[in-house]
């Protein structure tokens, strides 16, 4: 039986931000949290009916717990467990790799050792923001964030990236 929330969902998106924001209202852990998407990601991995589409609901519910990880300043166990993942399914845009970039940045204070791959993986993000068209709108929303990131970074860059 269909609960209410999965019939007003039609689609993917629509059915993540209901569960999100419930978890949000309910101020979930970040366990709970966790399985749900996962759960979440499961049901719509069945529902798919394209590769492109397996990988679009994998990506999406990745950045998601990458993002909920950042936000609770959970350990590189946890953190590193869905970057890695984020890489190996690989980003869908510019935004997604600037913003995983910026995260894993600017949360190096409770993992100083990945300082290096940090802030290279910043740097690559910015030069492809740089190769943007000047006119385009979201060349200098992506500088804004990398310089936002930057600034309030905890962990300074290596010495021989500056």
């Amino acid at each position: 039986m269909k609960t209410s929330r999965q019939e007003h969902a039609a689609t993917f998106s629509e059915d993540l931000d209901l569960h999100y924001l419930e978890l949000l209202r309910a101020k979930a852990p970040y366990e709970q949290c966790r399985r749900e998407l996962l759960k979440l990601e499961k049901h719509w991995l069945r529902k798919a009916k394209t590769a492109a589409q397996r990988l679009a609901v994998q990506r999406i519910i990745t950045s998601t717990l990458l993002t909920e990880t950042y936000g609770n300043r959970l350990p590189w166990k946890e953190f590193g467990r869905w970057l890695r993942r984020i890489q190996k399914l690989g980003f869908h845009d510019l935004g997604m790799r600037v913003h995983v970039a910026c995260l894993y940045v600017q949360s190096l204070h409770l993992f100083p050792r990945q300082a290096r791959e940090a802030w290279e993986m910043l740097a690559d993000a910015e030069q492809s923001a740089l190769r943007l068209r000047r006119d385009r709108p979201l060349r200098q929303e992506h500088l804004e964030s990398i310089s936002h990131a930057k600034k309030v970074a905890r962990v300074p860059s290596p010495p021989s990236m500056t």
